[in-house]
């Protein structure tokens, strides 16, 4: 009799490790606690062949989110800087504020690139003049491009 067994963990758990782990334990702690309470199943040919299955899933969808991410990267960057216009006040403030919703729009129409407004960081817009915005592509990843605010009433 195998003193050991290969169990599949079904919950993430702090002392054995993450859902869906292979581990090799011992029977009587196999049998009377992780199984009972629901915390692993019997590890079987057709169930790790079924783990390896959506591990090799979650590898391609993590390549082709690069892929996509390199893409949306390069077209960022090909963008020098937007412009956009706005009527002036006094001491060269503008009326109302840049937002990220008119940056989507520029984007959008000049590059043919989806991008969210939360992607969109705009520090100090309220002047005249050369200002800086960050597209945050994903948590790694920030591009900045300048941004021309152009008085339309001279």
């Amino acid at each position: 009799m195998k003193k050991k067994v290969d169990v599949i963990l079904i919950k993430d758990n702090l002392k054995q490790g993450k859902r869906g782990s292979l581990m090799n334990v011992a029977r009587g702690y196999a049998f009377n606690y992780l199984i009972p309470n629901k915390i692993a199943e019997i590890a079987t040919f057709n169930k790790i062949k079924h783990i390896q299955m959506f591990e090799n899933i979650k590898i391609e969808e993590k390549e082709a989110n690069q892929i996509e991410t390199k893409l949306i990267q390069y077209n960022i960057k090909k963008i020098k800087q937007i412009s956009v216009y706005k009527k002036r006040g006094e001491n060269n403030l503008i009326f109302g504020s840049i937002t990220e919703k008119e940056i989507v729009k520029w984007i959008n129409k000049y590059t043919n690139l989806s991008i969210n407004k939360i992607q969109i960081q705009i520090i100090d817009t309220k002047s005249i003049g050369i200002s800086n915005i960050k597209i945050q592509i994903n948590p790694r990843v920030g591009i900045n491009i300048r941004i021309n605010i152009i008085p339309t009433n001279i």
